[in-house]
């Protein structure tokens, strides 16, 4: 997918994305929010926790450097090397959530992540070194884009799979 070259087209690929990946949470039985059938042995809430906790970590970066704090990347915990662990992280800290509550979290991190674009200039978000978290190739837009837009089209597609798989199964 090309990066989005406008703000306006950015914040609509995000909300296309987040709209269209939590809307697929609409039908999910209760009985069926924890079953591990997703590709990756993940279930529904694995999915959402995954999306929150990049999310977060996302505009933790940002906030930490305008802070004048230490960006750890991607955490504090977690090197690149790690990213199942870090996953597994996610998983983890939201395990006593249900389904509907992530999803209201979701919600509220979708919201921040627009506010938080919308206070950005074009130029932080399109133009590479704006940020020293970014790194010296990367506009901030790429770090939105791969870290939103692209898991949450990825988790809908295995969502969709699994829901056809359920409904063959159960069918």
């Amino acid at each position: 997918m090309p990066l989005p070259t406008t703000r306006d087209e950015l914040l609509a690929n995000l909300k296309k994305a987040y709209e269209k990946l939590d809307a697929e949470f609409d039908e999910v039985d209760s009985g069926l929010e924890r079953d591990k059938g997703i590709e990756g042995g993940l279930a529904c809430c694995d999915i959402v926790a995954y999306q929150l906790g990049w999310g977060k970590l996302l505009m933790s970066w940002d906030n930490s450097e305008l802070a004048g704090q230490a960006v750890h990347m991607p955490s504090a915990d977690f090197k690149w090397n790690q990213l199942g662990e870090l996953a597994d992280s996610f998983y983890q800290q939201y395990s006593q959530q249900s389904l509907k509550q992530l999803r209201t979290e979701f919600q509220y991190l979708y919201l921040q992540l627009v506010e938080w674009i919308c206070a950005l200039t074009e130029e932080e978000l399109f133009v590479p070194k704006q940020r020293c978290w970014t790194g010296e190739k990367w506009a901030m837009v790429k770090w939105i884009q791969v870290n939103t837009i692209a898991p949450y089209q990825s988790a809908r597609t295995k969502v969709r799979r699994w829901k056809k798989e359920v409904v063959a199964r159960e069918g």
